[in-house]
């Protein structure tokens, strides 16, 4: 077929549908026509794509997306690790001071139960709210004013008085604890180059791993011997830690570019300095996406089209944290009351905690290799078997060698369900569906240790309670495996198009 203009036009249009929702900007996800394109032509797409604005947003995106792994990410990943690291020390260390708080203020189980989940009900409520305003007010900007509130929530949880009072304050620091993980976990995926977004997302949790060793080191050392409150002061660091997040890292590039303001993304490339990656696909090697799939952009959270992927990631967050919570946080009093005396339990707790961080290396170095979607699977899987057992127990051997492998088993699964959950949704809805996830997911962060705190008042064994947990897992691995969707070595705008 001969156009208008004489020239031979292409069987099927050039592939204009890489949607960004930029102000309506459409760039190229295929620059090819379908079907074979000779030498001579790919040769002009080429020119015609180098003749592109060089600030043009699928120009800034193919740079961000395709660039080697350099010294501006690794600090992106310092500072939100860091971040990581307080989350989990400030969720585990109350694990660590449920004993002396029980003793000093004569509380009972079940109400030291509360305690631990007043965490998770504040973590529910500040999820939610960070994700939906780092859509509005930008991701760096949210976890800057999430740190300062941190420091401060903590350094007045060390001045409680009473029960009453340390429980509204756990209310606070939870809050601000729960927007920590989401904000940050949005602002590392945006950022991270596709051939390292599995592995560098998948360190963030090994960070909470070693905020949990760190909270398990404290409650060994400090607690014990000058009580529970220099292990409040200790989260004061957040006040330290916020400057260097507002000053130290820019916006995200695709939270400035869906609002429009493409002089600051064009900054904040700068402040990248990125230097490309021969080994990442060009943009002209991303396959084309039909222009049906675009519409799916349009819809929300609970639309047909994101339904069932919201559904199995509130269930897989309902399972990770009704297991880690029940599980972690009582793991010190179910091991003291199995035998292990006060000292030697925090011992075995902090040997056990370690395990967290070989489960995160291990995803780490997978996670762009192979399917992440069948990795968290096995993960959850072995999560739910790890439980099992662990619960079976007879000697100081078994719970140390099987509770090793099962922090092992959770460190996999958490450091793949970050990811995976904030690659399945659009940039313009990815902080507040991440928040969301995660916010519904403390739910089972706050049922868990109630729970596990009645089984126990009931006289229920360490088998009844990780029967219990093990049921969580297993069930999130059955709804989950209905999600086909592959994003292992895809950029964000493809997945969403998908």
């Amino acid at each position: 077929m001969i156009s208008s203009a004489g020239r031979e036009a292409p069987s099927r249009r050039i592939g204009e549908v890489f949607l960004f929702s930029y102000g309506g900007c459409r760039a190229p996800a295929s620059f090819f026509p379908v079907g074979p394109h000779p030498p001579s032509i790919r040769r002009g797409y080429n020119d015609a794509f180098r003749a592109m604005s060089a600030n043009s947003p699928a120009t800034l995106l193919t740079r961000l997306d395709s660039a080697r792994f350099n010294s501006f990410h690794l600090r992106l990943i310092l500072l939100t690790g860091a971040g990581w690291l307080l989350a989990g020390y400030g969720v585990t260390i109350i694990g660590f001071l449920l004993p002396t708080l029980g003793a000093e203020w004569g509380v009972s189980s079940a109400a030291l139960g509360v305690m631990a989940g007043a965490g998770m009900a504040g973590m529910l409520i500040g999820s939610i709210l960070a994700g939906v305003l780092s859509d509005r007010l930008g991701r760096r900007n949210t976890l800057f004013y999430t740190l300062l509130f941190v420091g401060i929530s903590f350094l007045l949880s060390a001045q409680a008085w009473n029960y009453g009072s340390l429980l509204s304050m756990r209310l606070l620091t939870g809050i601000g604890l729960g927007a920590i993980l989401p904000v940050s976990s949005t602002l590392v995926t945006e950022f991270s180059p596709n051939r390292h977004r599995g592995a560098m997302s998948a360190t963030l949790p090994g960070c909470w791993g070693l905020g949990g060793t760190a909270a398990a080191l404290v409650g060994y050392t400090v607690v014990q011997h000058y009580g529970w409150r220099p292990a409040m002061w200790i989260g004061g660091v957040a006040l330290i830690l916020a400057p260097l997040v507002r000053f130290g890292l820019p916006e995200s590039l695709r939270f400035l570019l869906g609002k429009g303001h493409t002089a600051d993304a064009e900054s904040a490339i700068e402040h990248i300095k990125p230097e490309p990656d021969p080994k990442a696909k060009s943009i002209i090697e991303v396959p084309e996406i039909e222009t049906g799939a675009i519409e799916p952009q349009n819809g929300g959270l609970w639309s047909p089209v994101f339904a069932r992927i919201t559904l199995a990631l509130w269930v897989m967050w309902l399972a990770l944290n009704f297991f880690y919570q029940g599980a972690f946080i009582w793991l010190p009093v179910l091991l003291a009351g199995a035998g292990g005396g006060g000292g030697r339990s925090f011992l075995l707790t902090l040997v056990i905690s370690l395990g967290q961080l070989p489960g995160t290396v291990v995803m780490a170095i997978l996670a762009d290799r192979f399917s992440r979607r069948k990795l968290i699977l096995l993960s959850l899987a072995l999560l739910a078997g790890g439980s099992f057992l662990f619960g079976l127990s007879q000697s100081v051997g078994w719970v140390l060698g099987v509770g090793f492998l099962l922090m092992a088993f959770n460190g996999m699964a958490w450091a793949l369900a970050y990811p995976f959950s904030a690659e399945l949704y659009p940039t313009r809805m990815r902080g507040a569906a991440t928040g969301w996830a995660n916010g519904v997911g403390r739910i089972g962060g706050v049922l868990a240790p109630i729970a596990v705190g009645v089984v126990i008042q009931s006289g229920g064994s360490l088998t009844a309670v990780f029967t219990m947990l093990a049921a969580a897992p297993f069930l999130a691995t059955l709804i989950l495996s209905n999600i086909r969707l592959e994003t292992t070595g895809r950029s964000l705008e493809e997945i969403g198009s998908s």
